[in-house]
């Protein structure tokens, strides 16, 4: 725990300006420009990973593993419900979209709580998907 505490009604973001980028950029790719920057944040990471501080590091890489992990999860597993309940199937689509939308709205609300961390200076790790902290 840092000795100091952040005066949010003083400072705009008292975090890391990477690390909250970094959590911006998985926030993007989920909502407005997936793919983009996707893209943009792994160019950010693969930049960025020898040069970063413990904290910058810890949300850099945090927010790309999830972001892959998360991915394949989304389509991998609505691939397999619907590869096996057809595509003729009112349950299928019931399924899949249910499974996509609560586990897209999940990885959303991580990603908030990420970018509270990130911009408060603190560690995250994502639950579940998220790579253990080393730092």
């Amino acid at each position: 725990m840092p000795g100091r505490q952040p005066d949010l009604l003083r400072e705009l973001a008292p975090g890391p300006k990477l690390a909250i980028a970094a959590e911006a950029l998985f926030l993007a790719n989920l909502m407005i420009a997936p793919g983009v920057a996707f893209v943009l944040l792994v160019l950010l990471w693969a930049i960025m990973r020898r040069r970063a501080d413990a904290l910058t590091l810890n949300h850099l890489e945090q927010t790309v593993v999830a972001s892959l992990w998360g991915g394949a999860a989304l389509f991998g597993v609505s691939l397999a419900i619907f590869l096996l309940g057809g595509l003729d199937n009112p349950w299928s689509w019931v399924v899949g979209v249910l499974y996509f939308l609560c586990f897209h709205a999940s990885l959303i609300l991580g990603g908030v709580v990420g970018l509270n961390r990130a911009i408060l200076a603190r560690p995250w790790r994502f639950p579940v998907i998220g790579p253990r902290i080393r730092y």
